[in-house]
């Protein structure tokens, strides 16, 4: 059992680093926000992805077991990234859109267009000097489809997914 404030220093602490919004609803509650997932899917303690190297230097992506339609059917993925620009949003938006696609309930020429978008994303965001013109304007067509797509749980994360990777690229 954990205590009334220490659930409330813990919320805190989530929500300053961006990882839980609060919804204003009665009662309170919380959603996770697409970086809360990132942290969530990337293997460590929330305070060792807290403490994460941050744009400028270089990144490591792990991807354990990737599967899937963009990413292939790799045992590990690991990218190494040196450029000054951290890809890993578009990358795990790129890849998520792959895992969801056939659950969006979109029409398949919608959803191939879609796949080829993420694709194009995933592509450009794991070459070895991935151009932020390009990664914005793949990200920027992957979320217009989404919208497009309706309002599912899965279209709504992957809109906020692409909005958080495109607020990355200045």
């Amino acid at each position: 059992m954990i205590t009334e404030s220490e659930l409330h220093e813990a919320l805190g602490y989530l929500s300053e680093h961006q990882l839980i919004k609060y919804i204003e609803t009665e009662p309170v509650t919380v959603a996770i926000t697409p970086q809360g997932v990132s942290c969530a899917l990337a293997g460590g303690t929330v305070q060792e992805y807290t403490n994460r190297q941050r744009p400028g230097t270089t990144y490591n992506n792990f991807l354990p077991n990737a599967q899937g339609v963009i990413i292939g059917e790799q045992q590990n993925v690991t990218q190494h990234n040196t450029a000054g620009i951290d890809p890993s949003a578009f990358v795990q938006l790129a890849g998520f859109v792959g895992q969801i696609s056939n659950t969006l309930g979109m029409p398949d020429q919608d959803r191939e267009e879609l796949e080829r978008a993420a694709q194009e994303l995933h592509d450009e965001a794991t070459s070895p000097s991935p151009e932020p013109g390009r990664m914005r304007q793949f990200a920027t067509q992957v979320k217009d489809m989404l919208v497009g797509a309706g309002a599912t749980a899965a279209a709504q994360v992957g809109i906020q997914m692409a909005e958080q990777a495109l607020g990355t690229l200045v």
